[in-house]
């Protein structure tokens, strides 16, 4: 008889850690490899060898890092990462793999998204044409060099239909995710600045395109309000009108914020997404940095104030600090001209 392998019977003891109660880990493997119960059970004992492709195949499944494969020490993590972006091709590679991770996302019944946000997260951005076009010309230009962009005024123009199109894509996604964000009031400063910024140095067009970017900045405050009194997530497509994705914010009064997005998409499955570099991000299932990241964010929910559903007075007076920001620079672009 063939004597089982050692580190074959180590990673079906991992696997053992995260199967849900109510599965039979044989059903699940015979499922995966889409082999006979027999074989499957054999695999699990060890007396058959796994190969590589199984292995990768029932590590993604149940969300085994490899370092725990290959021995390493809890202190190492593997993340992932996309293509860092340096052309409009990557950027477009970039949100059609965000696109594909929202949606997976979404299939998971029990899922949750816990965003700590340093910045407006992006997605309500692309809900708006003028807004997001302006974003996606900000990153391009002034964050990833895209050389064609060198010395060129903004102009709606400039970006893409189908990069406008994926942004619109990533909103409806968004929409359909159940949420929990963490604000305070440096999180519309960045939008802000980089709007103020390229006014100030002509490379808007006119200072009617400013004002209307401005306004849709408003109007994007304006849904996340609506969705805090609601507790639920706007419609994808219909204004006016909410959908069945829960929504919760909360306020942070004096959290130094960094964009961290964990997602839980069930009890033994979680996902941690730190940006850097713009939005390029790094991702990372390894279970003990997930779990350590999944303790702060709710401790940092605890430390905060829900303001949706309840607490219509601190609501009120959050989105009223708002909404006097950008009135502020609203008169500001409205009594000055770089264009003279």
């Amino acid at each position: 008889m063939k004597n089982p392998n050692t580190f074959q019977n180590k990673f079906f003891e991992l696997v053992k850690e995260r199967v849900q109660d109510h599965e039979m880990l044989v059903d699940v493997i015979t499922d995966l490899l889409h082999c006979s119960r027999d074989s499957a059970y054999r695999r699990i004992r060890g007396t058959t060898d796994l190969s590589l492709n199984d292995m990768a195949v029932i590590a993604r499944h149940f969300s085994i890092p490899l370092n725990h494969l290959l021995g390493q020490s809890d202190q190492s993590v593997l993340f992932q990462r996309g293509n860092f972006i340096r052309s409009l091709e990557d950027f477009r590679t970039y949100l059609e793999s965000s696109l594909t991770q929202l949606r997976s996302i979404a299939n998971y019944k029990s899922h949750q998204l816990i965003y700590q946000a340093k910045d407006v997260p992006i997605y309500y951005q692309f809900r708006f044409p003028k807004l997001s076009a302006f974003k996606m010309f900000v990153w391009l230009k002034s964050i990833y060099g895209v050389q064609h962009l060198n010395g060129l005024q903004y102009e709606s123009g400039m970006i893409p239909q189908d990069l406008k199109d994926l942004g619109v894509q990533l909103w409806e996604a968004y929409s359909k995710i159940n949420s929990v964000e963490i604000w305070n009031d440096t999180t519309i400063l960045s939008l802000l600045n980089q709007l103020e910024y390229y006014y100030e140095a002509g490379l808007l067009n006119s200072k009617e395109e400013a004002i209307a970017i401005c306004e849709e900045y408003q109007e994007m405050m304006k849904l996340v309000y609506q969705q805090a009194l609601r507790g639920k997530k706007a419609h994808a497509k219909k204004l006016d009108e909410f959908g069945s994705a829960d929504y919760h914010m909360y306020y942070h009064e004096i959290l130094i914020m960094d964009n961290h997005i964990l997602v839980e998409l069930d009890q033994n499955k979680k996902i941690y997404f730190v940006p850097y570099a713009g939005v390029n991000y790094l991702n990372t299932n390894d279970p003990l940095l997930t779990d350590s990241m999944s303790t702060y964010l709710w401790s940092q929910k605890e430390k905060s104030s829900l303001i949706s559903n309840i607490s219509e007075k601190e609501r009120n007076k959050f989105f009223i600090r708002i909404k006097n920001r950008i009135d502020q620079l609203k008169n500001k672009i409205e009594m000055t001209n770089p264009f003279m």
